[in-house]
């Protein structure tokens, strides 16, 4: 489950990118130990999980966004999905991954039907811990935020759980928010019908127009770290965000 909500993630951070004219910018993520990390049950067990997930060096996405929607390319396999993968989201939302090696592709919802049954269970508590700090990142202002994030274990018992290890599940986001580079109204929405379904509506700093430059996701005792970096302006094809027409459609193998 850990590592179908990874997934899950990563598709959504594809999803909430601007939507300027012709925006072209890379994406890398990578994971480390947090340096305070736990060693309770849970983050003895899902933290290597999600560090064998990530190759060494990380992923990098290369990401092309325009009138027409987003495409992304993923250049590093991660989890089950190969190199060279392409995401294509369209302005009305719906996503495809694509599989040029093979020429198929498969249409795939933000987040896995189960992904999302144990979101709903969770219901996480989210907090703002800090806002109204600036830093400049790649000669850009950004405002620096802290957030907490709470959920309970869904379907579990704290009286069954082993000695030492919490019913929660505890997250830490921090953020670097850019409005060097804005997102239109288009991509806004967009961003918050892919929050939502994380339990992250509500949270209107994420999703206010700004570009997101770093952030680092702490859970389990692991760091993931998002870097948005080489910014640039091009042309964009249309056919770049469509389906080609020969490709095969195949079941999706993420679910």
């Amino acid at each position: 489950m850990v590592r179908k909500l990874m997934v899950s993630a990563v598709l959504l951070l594809a999803a909430i990118v601007p939507l300027n004219a012709e925006v072209k910018y890379t994406m890398h993520m990578e994971a480390r130990m947090a340096a305070n990390a736990g060693n309770d049950p849970m983050a003895q067990m899902a933290g290597p999980m999600m560090m064998q997930m990530f190759p060494a060096g990380g992923i990098d996405q290369v990401v092309l966004a325009g009138e027409h929607g987003v495409r992304s390319e993923q250049k590093q396999a991660f989890a089950n999905m190969k190199a060279g993968m392409v995401t294509l989201i369209k302005t009305d939302g719906s996503m495809f991954m694509l599989d040029p090696s093979s020429k198929t592709y498969w249409k795939q919802p933000l987040m896995t039907s189960e992904a999302a049954g144990v979101m709903a269970g969770m219901k996480p508590d989210i907090k703002i811990t800090k806002r109204g700090e600036f830093e400049t990142i790649n000669g850009m202002k950004a405002e620096h935020m802290v957030l907490s994030m709470t959920m309970a274990l869904p379907g579990v018992d704290p009286s069954q759980l082993p000695p030492g290890m919490s019913p929660d599940i505890t997250m830490g986001y921090e953020v670097w928010m850019t409005d060097a580079i804005k997102m239109p109204a288009g991509a806004t929405n967009l961003a918050s019908t892919a929050m939502k379904q994380f339990g992250m509506g509500n949270v209107k700093e994420l999703n206010d127009g700004r570009m997101l430059l770093k952030g680092v996701l702490t859970t389990f005792g692991v760091e993931i770290v998002m870097t948005a970096t080489g910014f640039s302006n091009e042309a964009a094809a249309a056919d770049l965000f469509e389906i080609p027409k020969d490709y095969k459609e195949v079941p999706s193998p993420i679910r």
